[in-house]
């Protein structure tokens, strides 16, 4: 599946990454704001921010911004479903 070259335009993707200064939470790192910062396509897949659950939804976390937080793609996929 493609990914999008850009994240999300959103209020709330602004407002976390600016809070986060553009870094991941789990990890502390910058991410990408987008495709064209990287070198290859691969990268982007595994550096792109997305959406963190701090408590995750499996552990009964919901969707509301205060359990939101940016993440590398990798990052986010090796944290799971762990809190």
């Amino acid at each position: 599946m493609s990914q999008s070259f850009a994240p999300p335009d959103t209020e709330l993707f602004r407002k976390l990454w600016e809070t986060q200064e553009g870094c991941c939470a789990l990890c502390g790192l910058a991410m990408p704001k987008d495709r064209f910062e990287l070198t290859h396509a691969t990268l982007w897949q595994k550096q792109r921010p997305t959406f963190d659950h701090i408590r995750p939804k499996a552990a009964g976390g919901s969707d509301r911004a205060d359990n939101l937080q940016l993440a590398h793609a990798a990052c986010n996929k090796r944290k799971g479903a762990r809190v």
